[in-house]
């Protein structure tokens, strides 16, 4: 059974929110590898907050550097990922493609050919399962079930158990019919959602000091590598997939986590998801580590900066200090209403009136009762009558 993959008929299309630092990393990245028949989307999915509007800025500089290859979608109001990115889909500008690439914001792959390698998977997966197919997906290291495969590529398996493994707790805390918490001894590794490296920080920096700080050994290592199955009854984080644009639409079950949804479906249809090895990714943080690990996005970005060797920055504002007084013009500017206001987009006016969030005074029912809203706390207020004087 054959299945061709034009890349005229795919769309690589990225989700982003308010990580622009990372974002800042992503697209340079992907910036490095893009050929003028590769397509990339990015989907701004919030507004009206500093971070968002970061995020958006960094979104349009690529746009403005490569106008043939990217597009930034601002014109969906941001909401729950997985409608915002099957709006996106439906949209009359998406009709020209079959296939989709999802990735996110803080991933990025290594090798110039990352999208052709995808396609291949594809096209050689579709050739043993046809239908059966959900997705193909690259290695990504820090992923539940990509952590495992990269270790063992790297050899680490021994220096993990030997100074890292520890009993540590996994599964979801709010989903725990799907995927219970269960404690987990130091000498095992678990894969599935909010697995090992998921819920501990320490091991996702450890594990980036010796795969992500290391690119051109990660390439090297995974040459020689091959399709592997994912196992379909257990559910992960999908950092990146291709599939064909439809199965966007038949994993819909009404529900809102798209992650969960696409486990459901391959679980209870039995569909396969198959990873390329050879295929590497990195991935930086989940919002499980970031706290902890943040502090390397600048060592990160140094280090792919002199990997990718780009001609122009990696990042917009390299200095925090700058990037802190940003942040303080970003909030006076929220206190001047009016001109704030008029130079919002129509998402801001309509979806955020994001300056009312953080200050404003409003009457509400008649000319006794004010509300005083500050940086997101509402506070009602009743004047008192004035009394008559006395004849």
């Amino acid at each position: 059974m054959q299945e061709k993959v034009d890349k005229k008929k795919l769309a690589v299309v990225l989700l982003a929110y308010a990580d622009f630092e990372s974002l800042e990393i992503s697209l340079a990245a992907y910036s490095k590898f893009l050929t003028r028949d590769i397509k990339f989307y990015i989907l701004q999915n919030g507004r009206g907050t500093y971070d968002c509007e970061r995020t958006y800025s960094v979104a349009k500089r690529y746009e403005k550097l490569f106008p043939n290859n990217i597009t930034v979608v601002d014109w969906i109001n941001p909401g729950n990922p997985y409608k915002s990115i099957r709006t996106l889909l439906k949209s009359k500008s998406f009709e020209q493609y079959d296939y989709i690439c999802k990735v996110d914001d803080d991933v990025f792959p290594l090798r110039a050919d990352w999208l052709d390698k995808l396609i291949n998977c594809y096209e050689e997966s579709y050739k043993q399962y046809g239908e059966n197919l959900a997705y193909v997906t690259p290695l990504v290291n820090n992923n539940p079930w990509g952590f495992k495969e990269t270790l063992e590529i790297f050899n680490l398996i021994d220096e993990y158990f030997t100074f890292y493994g520890r009993e540590h707790i996994v599964g979801s805390p709010v989903n725990d019919i799907e995927e219970p918490l269960q404690l987990i001894p130091a000498d095992k590794i678990y894969t599935g959602w909010c697995g090992t490296v998921w819920g501990n920080a320490y091991v996702s920096r450890w594990l980036h000091n010796k795969t992500t700080m290391m690119p051109e050994k990660f390439i090297t290592l995974t040459e020689d590598k091959g399709f592997k199955p994912v196992n379909q009854n257990q559910r992960y984080s999908i950092n990146c997939m291709l599939f064909k644009k439809d199965f966007w639409e038949v994993i819909n079950d009404g529900a809102t986590d798209d992650e969960f949804m696409c486990f459901k479906y391959c679980m209870n249809n039995n569909k396969r998801i198959i990873a390329d090895l050879s295929n590497p990714f990195i991935h930086l943080f989940f919002f499980s580590q970031r706290d902890e690990n943040k502090d390397l996005i600048f060592e990160i970005r140094n280090k792919y900066t002199e990997f990718l060797n780009l001609p122009y920055p990696v990042s917009l504002c390299p200095n925090k200090d700058y990037e802190n007084e940003n942040r303080l013009r970003f909030l006076e500017r929220c206190g001047n209403f009016s001109s704030v206001r008029a130079a919002a987009t129509p998402i801001m006016q309509t979806k955020y009136k994001f300056v009312e969030r953080i200050f404003s005074i409003k009457n509400r029912h008649d000319k006794r009762h004010k509300s005083l809203t500050v940086l997101g706390v509402k506070f009602n207020f009743k004047r008192p009558l004035k009394k008559k004087a006395k004849i």
